[in-house]
C-alpha cells in the first residue's frame, strides 16, 4: 500500500491487494489497511474528494 500510494498518490483497494497478497488473512489485510489509513491521516486520495482517512 505504501508503495503504490508514494508512486501514483493512490491508495489500492482490497480487491488489488488480494491480487497482490492472495494467501493473506482477511482479518491481517483488514487491520493493515485500516493502520495503513490511520499513518495517513487526512492526506487526500489522488484523483478524489475523499482523505485517507474516510471510514468506509
Amino acid at each position: 500500500m505504501k508503495r503504490r500510494f508514494v508512486c501514483t498518490g493512490q491508495v489500492p483497494d482490497e480487491t488489488e491487494l488480494l491480487e497482490e497478497l492472495p494467501n493473506i488473512d482477511k482479518g491481517e489485510l483488514t487491520e493493515g489497511m485500516a493502520e495503513f489509513r490511520l499513518i495517513l491521516g487526512d492526506w487526500p486520495i489522488a484523483g478524489s474528494v475523499v482523505s485517507c482517512n474516510y471510514d468506509a
